[in-house]
């Protein structure tokens, strides 16, 4: 799946492509992202920080097809991930209207695996995520269907905006619409 700016009629210049590949293995889905980056920034110091303030930071948005629960991760380059659990598509909105508190989604316990890497054109990422993280109990993940959508916040280290896009066809830059999520079914 290819990022992009569905929202723009245009890419912005600024814009840096990337592309996210996924897959399963028994209990587990597997995610590669590949991102091009002219210039890896984070502030990001630690996990559960508000990462996509902080700089340059790739996003999962998952949900199991069958359930309303869905998981938003953030991993930046600096090797640290924001881990947020939503009971259903409303808490954004809760959130939004300063209902709640984000610190009430967070997750302290690791929900997956991942390693983050330098290549000369950017930066990598692997996730390993159990089934039991979406909240699954499927010990094989043939035919499963879930609801996906990546999305990047690519920061330079100049204080400029960071550059959205996303796997997704979004409307609006608003990574949260479900209706825009891909349905992927695991084969």
């Amino acid at each position: 799946m290819a990022f992009r700016q569905a929202w723009l009629e245009a890419p912005l210049k600024e814009f840096r492509p990337g592309e996210v590949l996924l897959g399963w293995q028994a209990d587990s889905l597997l995610v590669l992202a590949r991102l091009e980056d002219d210039c890896l920034f984070t502030r990001m110091t630690a996990d559960n920080q508000e990462a996509w303030c902080l700089g340059d930071v790739f996003e999962l948005f998952l949900k199991d097809a069958t359930r309303e629960n869905y998981l938003e991760l953030h991993i930046a380059p600096s090797g640290h991930r924001l881990q947020l659990h939503f009971p259903d598509a409303n808490a954004i909105l809760r959130l939004r209207d300063k209902e709640i508190k984000l610190t009430e989604y967070y997750v302290t316990d690791s929900l997956f695996d991942f390693a983050v890497r330098p290549v000369p054109t950017g930066w990598e990422v692997f996730v390993r995520l159990p089934a039991a993280s979406l909240g699954s109990q499927a010990t094989d993940l043939q035919g499963t269907e879930i609801l996906a959508s990546f999305s990047r916040y690519d920061y330079d280290d100049q204080g400029s905006e960071p550059v959205l896009s996303s796997t997704s066809p979004h409307e609006i830059a608003n990574f949260h619409r479900q209706q825009e999520w891909r349905s992927l079914t695991l084969v």
